[in-house]
């Protein structure tokens, strides 16, 4: 899952040690200069950003993004013209 979280500044670490306090095996991988961060655990995007506003952070959830449609590819849904 990928959130947004304003004022980052490295704190990758610190946001990591919040996760895995619900989630012992939660993974963070930070984008600093975007001000990102990509999440992996057993954790709803909800729980995640209640934990990180609780700690101070102001976080949302960026929307992955979409599938790239290839005609006749496997993910062809049949609803193009």
């Amino acid at each position: 899952m990928l959130f947004e979280v304003k004022d980052l500044a490295g704190d990758t670490g610190a946001i990591a040690a919040i996760l895995r306090a619900l989630d012992a095996n939660a993974k963070v991988a930070g984008d600093v200069a975007a001000g990102q961060i990509d999440v992996s655990a057993q954790l709803t995007s909800g729980q995640v950003i209640s934990a990180l506003q609780a700690a101070g952070y102001q976080a949302s959830r960026v929307s992955e993004p979409r599938q790239i449609h290839v005609s006749g590819g496997s993910t062809c849904c049949g609803s193009c013209s």
